[in-house]
C-alpha cells in the first residue's frame, strides 16, 4: 500500500531515517517533475507553436539529514562515515526509498557537512544532492516472468509411421538423466573427480556436473545398465557439455564391473560451450558381459576443469543409435522410475503431434511510464522473435542459440550480449521494434525454430523489469 511516510532511505551501505543516527529532515526532487525538454516549433505567421513530444531532463534529488551522535567523537565517526559513502562515482548507484518502494539511480554531485561550534556537541547537519541522469522512478522489486517458445499443435502426420521406426527398443540405462540422485555404483575416478547434480539439464531437471581438481586427471560417471551378454552390439550415447578450454580427451567406456573392455574417443563430436550428443558402439566379446557404460573426460595439462553429462541411452543392436527416451520421456519404466530399464514399443502406424504451447506471457508494469525490459533468450532456438502483442512490433534475432547458450538484450541501451558479455548487436534484424512495457498488463509472444538433435528441450524467454514512473 502506498504511504506518505518517507521511512528509511539507503545509499552505499548507509541507511537514513527512523531508527538510525541519520534523520531525514528534507527531501526535494523525488516527486517533482524534472525540467521538460520540449520539442516545440513556432508557427510562422500565426499565433502559438507546433508542439512536439515532451521529454524530461535529469532528475536532481536533495536530502537534508540531521546527524545524532552519542558523543562528540561518535558524531565525528558518523560524519566521516557519511563522507566516505558520498565520494565521486564513475557510475550511478541505487538511492532506495525502502518504505515507499521506489529507487532512483544517481551520483552524488554535492555534499555539505557544516561545522557549527555552538552546537556540535553530538548533533550535526548534512545536505546531499544526487544527480540522476536517468530521471525515472523505479519499483524497488525487480520482477521477472518466463515462457517457452510457441509450439503449434502438429496433429496427425503422414505417412502414418512411428517416429522412431525400427521396432521396439529398450534403454538399458537404469538412471539415465539423474532425476533420482546418482547411480549407486562406484565411479572409480578417485577423489579428484567431484560429482554433483545441477539444474542445467538436457532432459528433465537434473544433470551431473564433474569438477576435476587437478591437471591431466580423468573424471567421469558410470551408469549401471541391464547386463548384456557376449556377441551383442551395445550402442551408447550421452549428452555432454565441455568448456572451451581445459579438456584434452573425452571417451566413452564399455565396462564389466570395474574392468574397462572398450573405449571410444568422442572429443571431436563435442561442441565446446554447448550441449552435444556423443556416441559409439561395441560388440561384447566372448566370455564377457557389459553391465556399465561410462563418459570420461581428462583435464588438460593447464589445470582443473569442469564439464557436464546428461541423458544417457544404451540399447542392443539396430543400425544407429535411437533418439533419447526414458520412462518419463517417450517410453515406459519397466520397474522403479529412474532406477530401471525403460522401453519404447514398436510403432502403431499412427503418429499424433503435441497439443502445443502458447509461448506467451503477461508482464504487468504497475508504474505510470513505459518500462524498458531486459530480455534473456536461452537456447536451443533458431531465429527467435519477441512480439509486443499489446502495442505491436516484433524484435527478430537472426542467429541460432545452441543448448546451453543464451542472449541478453537490454532494450534501454540496445545492448545485445551473447553469453552476457560478447556484443552481438548485428544479430538484430533491420526494421525490428524494441519492445517496451506500457503501464498496465503487456502480452508478449515468443516464437522460434526448434533445433534438430535437442530432444525434450524448449527455448526460454525471461523478461525482467521494474515498475517505472516519472
Amino acid at each position: 500500500m502506498a504511504q506518505q511516510r518517507l521511512g528509511n532511505v539507503t545509499w552505499n551501505g548507509l541507511t537514513f531515517g527512523p531508527g538510525t543516527p541519520y534523520a531525514v529532515t528534507a527531501v526535494e526532487g523525488l516527486d517533482d517533475l524534472p525540467a521538460i525538454r520540449g520539442e516545440d516549433v513556432e508557427r510562422t505567421g500565426q499565433h502559438g507553436d507546433y508542439t512536439g513530444p515532451d521529454f524530461t531532463g535529469p532528475r536532481v534529488v536533495q536530502l537534508g539529514l540531521g546527524i545524532r551522535g552519542a558523543s562528540p567523537d561518535d558524531l565525528r565517526a558518523l560524519t566521516l562515515a557519511l563522507r566516505n559513502a558520498t565520494q565521486p562515482q564513475a557510475q550511478p548507484a541505487q538511492l532506495a526509498f525502502v518504505d515507499q518502494g521506489m529507487l532512483v539511480y544517481g551520483k552524488v554531485r554535492k555534499r555539505s557537512l557544516p561545522y557549527d561550534a555552538e552546537r556540535l556537541w553530538s548533533v550535526g547537519d548534512a545536505a546531499l544532492e544526487f544527480y540522476c541522469a536517468d530521471p525515472y522512478l523505479y519499483g524497488l522489486t525487480e520482477q521477472s516472468v518466463s515462457t517457452t517458445t510457441y509450439s503449434p499443435s502438429s496433429g496427425r502426420t503422414y505417412p502414418l509411421v512411428y517416429a522412431g521406426a525400427g521396432g521396439a527398443v529398450r534403454n538399458l540405462v537404469l538412471n539415465p538423466s539423474f532425476e533420482d540422485t546418482f547411480t549407486t555404483e562406484t565411479t572409480g575416478f578417485g577423489t579428484n573427480n567431484t560429482r554433483s547434480r545441477v539444474n542445467d539439464a538436457v532432459v528433465g531437471q537434473w544433470c551431473v556436473q564433474h569438477a576435476i581438481s587437478l591437471a591431466s586427471v580423468q573424471g567421469g560417471t558410470s551408469w549401471n545398465i541391464e547386463p548384456v551378454a557376449a556377441g551383442n552390439l551395445v550402442r551408447f550415447g550421452v549428452y555432454v557439455k565441455i568448456p572451451e578450454t581445459g579438456i584434452s580427451a573425452l571417451e566413452l567406456w564399455w565396462r564389466n564391473q570395474t574392468t574397462t573392455l572398450n573405449t571410444v574417443s568422442v572429443l571431436a563430436q563435442a561442441k565446446p560451450g554447448a550441449w552435444a550428443r556423443v556416441s559409439g558402439s561395441f560388440t561384447v566379446p566372448a566370455g564377457q558381459t557389459v553391465d556399465r557404460v561410462s563418459a570420461v573426460a581428462t583435464s588438460s595439462a593447464a589445470g582443473a576443469a569442469t564439464w557436464w553429462a546428461d541423458a544417457a541411452l544404451a540399447h542392443v543392436g539396430g543400425t544407429a543409435l535411437v533418439p533419447y527416451f526414458d520412462g518419463s520421456n517417450g517410453g515406459t519404466w519397466e520397474g522403479t522410475p529412474n532406477a530401471s530399464v525403460s522401453s519404447r514399443p514398436a510403432g502403431t502406424n499412427r503418429t499424433y503431434g503435441s497439443a502445443g504451447t502458447s509461448g506467451r506471457l503477461t508482464a504487468v508494469n504497475a508504474g505510470a511510464s513505459a518500462a524498458y525490459p531486459v530480455l534473456r533468450l536461452d537456447g536451443p532456438v533458431a531465429t527467435p522473435t519477441i512480439e509486443q502483442v499489446t502495442t505491436g512490433g516484433i524484435l527478430t534475432i537472426d542467429a541460432t542459440l545452441q543448448p546451453g547458450e543464451y542472449l541478453l538484450i537490454d532494450t534501454r541501451s540496445r545492448a545485445v550480449l551473447y553469453m552476457g558479455t560478447a556484443p552481438r548487436r548485428s544479430w538484430v534484424r533491420a526494421g525490428s521494434v524494441w519492445p517496451l512495457l506500457v503501464p498496465g498488463p503487456n502480452e508478449l509472444a515468443y516464437r522460434g525454430d526448434a533445433l534438430p538433435g535437442a530432444p525434450g528441450q524448449s527455448s526460454l524467454l525471461t523478461v525482467t523489469w521494474r515498475d517505472t514512473s516519472l
